[in-house]
């Protein structure tokens, strides 16, 4: 199988609380896929969608892979209480 050639950047999102906010701050190039982990550290449920609703239910440590351009579409809140995003993305 061939690959093609690319980057992968990572990161997190600390301190996400009730309000939703961006995964990304927009300094990244577009990207074909990003991987959003509730970080498995977290005690409650993080939220994911886009900038208007996050249906997308997460469990500590769980995780889910999205084919998206740019992580500033993917917005992430907490159900309760404060956690922390994990993202993988590869261009």
């Amino acid at each position: 199988m061939a690959y093609a050639a690319g980057k992968l950047y990572t990161g997190q999102v600390t301190s996400i609380g009730a309000t939703a906010v961006q995964l990304g701050d927009g300094t990244l190039p577009a990207v074909h896929e990003v991987l959003v982990q509730n970080d498995p550290g977290n005690a409650g449920n993080m939220l994911l969608g886009n900038v208007t609703n996050q249906y997308l239910v997460l469990t500590p440590g769980q995780a889910v892979s999205i084919p998206v351009v740019s992580l500033t579409l993917i917005y992430v809140k907490m159900a309760s209480g404060t956690g922390t995003a994990n993202w993988l993305a590869t261009q």
